[in-house]
């Protein structure tokens, strides 16, 4: 299954710690899911029939083709709901497992570095979460990257697949983050269910986003080769 790449993704994480006001999340952002070009759901401390309920919820709420829900860690819930896909670290289960087991599934990994990210997209990831960028609530053990030492600021020969900054990304830090050649999109948790008006922040981050992959898309001004001469 096929990632649409014609814009910088927007990839909202849902980390839910309970069914009920996850669900209500969801109903508060209606109307704007389209704007989102993947859905993460992550329930570490969901029971598998609530994961499953979330998960249903989200197929049922999004307009097909247009959102992608992958499922965080669990290949069991991403198959029996019929999710687009699954998301894992390195610590879970082996991409040649997945791919072994649900050829047909969306497969994103964690990186943290551009080493990282040419691995990913050798044991077969569609896309890549990389970070953390900034610290987070939802993530406050994960080491923040400095883009300058880890390698970041020239574009990675031989990488192919789309790559999301996460960890603490909000509206205002879009720009500086698509700045950033390896980067083609974000990953958000906390700028969205953390906000007072989800479908607000969601329409803030989409804007954001887009405005400044226009901006890295403008051609850069040649440099003069030095002052005219003076015809005579």
């Amino acid at each position: 299954m096929s990632i649409d790449r014609s814009r910088p993704l927007l990839c909202f994480v849902h980390s839910a710690t309970d069914l009920d006001s996850a669900l209500r999340l969801i109903e508060r952002g209606v109307g704007v899911w389209g704007a989102v070009d993947l859905v993460q759901v992550r329930g570490k401390i969901l029971s598998a029939g609530d994961l499953e309920a979330l998960v249903d919820r989200w197929l049922e709420g999004c307009e097909p083709g247009a959102t992608r829900i992958v499922v965080n860690d669990r290949l069991d819930v991403a198959i029996a709901t019929g999710a687009h896909g699954v998301h894992v670290g390195h610590d879970d289960l082996p991409p040649a497992e997945i791919r072994a087991r649900a050829p047909q599934l969306i497969l994103g990994m964690s990186a943290h570095n551009p080493a990282e990210l040419l691995a990913a997209q050798t044991s077969g990831a569609d896309y890549a979460g990389l970070g953390a960028f900034y610290g987070s609530r939802t993530k406050p053990e994960a080491v923040v990257l400095d883009p300058r030492g880890a390698g970041l600021l020239e574009p990675s020969p031989g990488l192919r697949i789309p790559v999301l900054a996460i960890g603490g990304i909000t509206a205002e830090r879009v720009p500086d983050v698509l700045s950033i050649p390896v980067v083609s999109g974000i990953a958000v948790s906390e700028a969205i269910q953390g906000a007072d008006d989800p479908a607000a922040a969601v329409n803030r981050l989409r804007s954001s986003l887009d405005a400044a992959w226009a901006r890295r898309a403008e051609p850069t001004p040649r440099q003069s080769d030095g002052p005219a001469r003076r015809a005579g």
